[in-house]
């Protein structure tokens, strides 16, 4: 005959159940972290870069140098130097720049990540977190790993623009076989903590012990997130080779250094540069747990996605339709094609992110009492044959 469980075993069972794969998803977050951090500092992504030398060395022992370059002569030479460089230079030093931030970033969530591991082990209930303080580290390592993966992505996009060379036949930089494993496994990872992440509830404490579940399971939010990872990838697709910062940005830099302020109102690359932040944020959201949320729809950030794609879609309209004002080109009436499929591609992005989601089912209140109507904010007048 079997034994009867009490309550109070089953929300024991469970405590430690739902502890223990808060346990394994932060291990994996942290895991992953120290990975793409290792990336970052011992992979070539890229080859054709200011950055790493072609690929023949690390680029973490070369990245320093156009920096470096910037106080020969001593600090009292800085100002004469910057005024010197040419866009090519500019370029380099930007790169630089964008490398050094990387990684730091990357080491500094690496250090964030040791910091939560206290509380990911915790098993004892706190008074004021509960049981909950494993979940709580299991997501602020889950900020920290996707942090690093969207900085890896975005700042690799930066140097990448920031390598293109030439004029009208362009020299694009090659990402290597690392950089294709790298951001592959990154994304496999995310998706995999996430799906189990999302399966770690909240236990509440009152008169006794309570553990909250999903309202929806994860299906609908795993499909928007790898939508919305494709969203981004189809965007940076089309947008890239028809980026027109890498090339005027930097002539923008050296004709202010020279003196020339206005060299600054140039209304194509203003809007591109907009538009590459919203890209910023959409591959934020994208690559983080914030689909994976216990609130589902009513979690915080789940808006961000649509309305960053929409403000998308408005900036590559923008900068489509420029030519056909002769505004950034010699002659008018032409359209960017490829630019208005970028601006398409974010719209249908902004569509799907819209439309596909829970949705509480609709209750027939004549099959519950007029007591449940009345509870949820129904009208007693209206209460026979509603259907909300």
């Amino acid at each position: 005959m079997k034994r009867t469980h009490s309550k109070a075993a089953f929300i024991r069972k469970r405590v430690k159940t739902v502890q223990g794969r808060a346990k394994f998803v932060g291990i994996l977050y942290l895991l992953g972290a120290i990975a793409l951090a290792a990336a970052v500092v011992c992979l070539p992504v890229l080859n054709g870069t200011a950055i790493g030398e072609n690929g023949k060395l690390l680029p973490v022992l070369t990245f320093y140098k156009p920096i470096v370059g910037l106080f020969e002569g001593g600090f009292g030479s800085i100002v004469g130097n910057l005024k010197s460089l040419t866009a090519a230079d500019v370029s380099a030093l930007m790169a630089s720049v964008f490398y050094g931030c990387m990684l730091l970033g990357v080491v500094f969530n690496v250090l964030r990540c040791f910091k939560k591991l206290k509380w990911l082990f915790k098993r004892r209930a706190s008074y004021t977190n509960g049981f909950n303080r494993n979940m709580y580290a299991m997501d602020d390592l889950g900020k920290r790993f996707s942090g690093s993966l969207a900085a890896m992505i975005n700042f690799y996009l930066l140097i990448y623009l920031c390598s293109m060379t030439g004029g009208d036949a362009v020299t694009y930089p090659q990402i290597t076989m690392y950089g294709y494993i790298a951001l592959g496994a990154g994304l496999v990872w995310h998706l995999f903590a996430g799906l189990i992440g999302g399966t770690v509830t909240l236990f509440t404490i009152g008169e006794n012990v309570e553990e909250e579940p999903r309202e929806f399971g994860l299906f609908t939010y795993f499909v928007r997130n790898v939508l919305q990872i494709v969203a981004v990838a189809a965007i940076l697709y089309f947008f890239i080779p028809n980026s027109v910062v890498w090339q005027k940005f930097p002539e923008m830099c050296v004709a202010v250094l020279g003196g020339s302020i206005t060299a600054l109102i140039n209304i194509p690359v203003i809007i591109e540069i907009v538009a590459l932040l919203f890209i910023f944020i959409l591959t934020k959201h994208a690559t983080a747990a914030t689909e994976f949320n216990r609130d589902c729809m009513d979690g915080k950030g789940m808006k961000n996605f649509a309305v960053f794609s929409l403000f998308t879609a408005i900036a590559f309209a923008a900068l489509a339709l420029l030519p056909m004002l002769g505004i950034g080109v010699e002659t008018k009436g032409s359209m960017d094609v490829q630019l208005l499929i970028v601006a398409a591609i974010a719209f249908v992005a902004f569509l799907l992110d819209c439309i596909i989601k829970s949705r509480h089912s609709k209750v027939n209140y004549d099959d519950l009492g007029v007591e449940d109507y009345l509870r949820d904010g129904g009208e007693a007048s209206k209460y026979n044959n509603t259907i909300i």
